[in-house]
């Protein structure tokens, strides 16, 4: 059976209305303290500016007007045009690495003394890095608003956007394996496979039979799935930078146990674990420490997390593998930007037909099809078709 591999992007997901880097940038750029709040949980919710905070007087919620002000601080100093990925790195520099800046601390102590607050710079950032993570995921919607989706089944002979896509994965299909490898952190590929082209003949590496993780909904507790590494239908979904539904599951005193995927309406604080005590007693472990979800950002620092072993690394080696046993490679709506993801295109899959789909296909778009002797095909999802990977 032959393999096939696909490498999906921002752009990809444009067609349903999610946003690109430049479209979340100018939300950060022009975001007030004033248009969300943060819950005593550490949960930032979007609001209205005339709304009401009911957290004003928390550490938590005083700590956004100190993101808005590095935000402000960080386009001053550095003289470039955002992008909140290189702004990712700009602050964990500090944070993680101890990097010093020019006036940063001056930055700190103004907003220690206007809010009349006891917390170190390093809380300060920890704080900051939880609330600027929850801001990119609430802003990664699509034109209605959602980021979760019903499970509904989807039709032929048409998807609004994705036609010609769904056409020819379906063919692929009939014909062998065919591997979805995804920058993407939004859930939106995985309505595919509740429609006719896909028809459930999908695995994501993720098990819901025999999960001992659950969430909270409710008043109930629900079966969570958690990552087993295990890829056995057709079309095969690999989610290379995480995804907004994804949270590790940490466990005191040991750290990370597992990847799990939540569901709509279950708590990221209310997150638990099923043992078996001493006495043979089912017992729940509580993880309260999640704020957002497990998704890679960052034009460095995301690389330096390629190699984490219960997850990224896992789902890299089968990107790995699956580019050096496919008889071909479509890449569709990626900006061809990160280094690392070019790096292993380049060395594992070599001499064999690269396909990039891209109506507007910028120069690094096309340098980089130049690199692997690629062919260019100035379309979208929707008007793609089997002739075009010829």
């Amino acid at each position: 059976m032959k393999q096939y591999s696909f490498l999906l992007g921002a752009g990809f997901s444009k067609n349903k209305g999610y946003p690109l880097a430049a479209e979340i940038n100018k939300k950060l750029i022009d975001l007030d303290a004033e248009d969300f709040w943060v819950h005593t949980s550490g949960t930032v919710i979007l609001k209205q500016k005339s709304d009401n905070d009911p957290c004003c007087y928390t550490e938590n919620s005083k700590t956004r007007y100190f993101l808005i002000n590095l935000i402000k601080f960080y386009i001053c100093k550095t003289v470039q045009t955002f992008n909140y990925e290189e702004f990712y790195d700009y602050y964990n520099e500090i944070y993680r690495n101890g990097k010093i800046i020019p006036d940063f601390n001056s930055l700190c102590d103004d907003f220690r003394t206007k809010f009349k607050i006891e917390i170190n710079n390093t809380n300060l950032l920890s704080h900051a890095n939880h609330i600027f993570n929850q801001l990119v995921t609430l802003f990664l919607v699509d034109d209605d608003g959602q980021n979760f989706y019903d499970s509904v089944h989807y039709g032929k002979p048409i998807f609004p956007g994705y036609t010609g896509f769904l056409n020819y994965i379906e063919q692929l299909g009939s014909e062998g394996t065919v591997h979805i490898h995804t920058l993407n952190h939004d859930l939106f590929f995985e309505v595919f496979k509740n429609s006719d082209w896909i028809n459930n003949d999908f695995s994501d590496g993720y098990r819901e039979l025999g999960s001992p993780y659950y969430g909270q909904y409710s008043e109930n507790k629900v079966r969570l799935r958690y990552f087993s590494n295990k890829y056995d239908k057709t079309f095969r979904l690999y989610k290379l930078h995480g995804s907004i539904d994804q949270f590790p599951f940490h466990i005191q005193e040991k750290g990370v146990d597992a990847y799990i995927k939540i569901k709509f309406g279950v708590g990221t604080t209310n997150l638990y674990k099923e043992i078996t005590n001493k006495e043979g007693e089912l017992k729940y472990i509580n993880d309260w420490i999640n704020y957002h979800p497990d998704f890679l950002s960052g034009t460095s620092s995301k690389i330096l997390r390629y190699r984490e072993p219960l997850y990224y690394n896992k789902v890299f080696n089968h990107f790995e593998k699956n580019l050096s046993n496919s008889a071909s490679l479509i890449i569709i709506g990626y900006g061809c930007t990160d280094i690392e993801i070019n790096r292993i295109i380049l060395k594992n899959y070599k001499n064999k037909p690269v396909f990039i789909v891209d109506p507007n296909p910028s120069d690094q778009v096309k340098i980089f099809s130049e690199k692997c002797n690629g062919k260019l095909i100035m379309s979208t999802p929707d008007n793609i078709t089997s002739s075009d990977f010829i």
